[in-house]
């Protein structure tokens, strides 16, 4: 059953549950967070919670966008450089110098093994971020300034995909140094200079 039209639900008891749900996930985690814990907490009651939400991933992610309150950060006008630039410091200023990022972190490590949440994750938090850079990468091969051949999605990942395994992973250091010389890395391996037979469609 699909989960109730937001705009019907009473704003109070909608506050109390995410305050409820985000203070669980603050003190002891997400697998702590259970709906029997939030119904508790919030002092509602269980159905108003199972008509609002569907899913347990549903409900935390919706307290975890309510708490952090961000947005992509704004698409630039400058060259891809630049945007990839400001992309990949905004990844540095949430995730590492933000007081959400610990709790983004876990959520990440949490939807290995639960796929509603992994799919929330997806399609709430990093498709809407990941658009407008996919877009700044299609215009910059569109107007030859990276190469052509490459899958935009592929090329992000040459850029993030190292962050990320540093940040969930090896636990090395993710400062701006570090941010800087992975994307100098990818504009590298994506300049049509250094693959001149793949800089245009049609040239390879």
């Amino acid at each position: 059953m699909p989960a109730a039209d937001p705009a019907r639900r009473n704003p109070d008891s909608w506050r109390a549950i995410l305050d409820a749900t985000y203070a669980i996930l603050e003190e002891d985690g997400y697998q702590a967070v259970t709906m029997s814990a939030v119904v508790a907490r919030a002092g509602v009651g269980r159905q108003t919670l199972y008509r609002w939400w569907t899913s347990k991933a549903a409900l935390v992610f919706e307290a975890f966008l309510h708490k952090v309150n961000t947005g992509p950060p704004p698409m630039s006008d400058g060259t891809l450089p630049d945007r990839l630039r400001t992309y990949a410091h905004g990844f540095l200023a949430l995730y590492v110098e933000g007081t959400a990022g610990r709790r983004l972190r876990e959520l990440i490590g949490a939807a290995q093994s639960d796929p509603d949440l992994a799919r929330a994750l997806e399609e709430k938090w990093f498709e809407p971020r990941r658009a407008p850079v996919r877009e700044a990468m299609r215009e910059a091969q569109a107007a030859g300034e990276i190469r052509a051949d490459v899958d935009p999605d592929t090329a992000l990942d040459l850029v993030f995909a190292p962050l990320h395994y540093r940040l969930l992973v090896s636990g090395g250091p993710v400062d701006g140094a570090y941010v800087d010389s992975v994307v100098d890395l990818a504009l590298t391996a994506l300049d049509p200079r250094a693959h001149p037979t793949t800089g245009r469609p049609g040239t390879g």
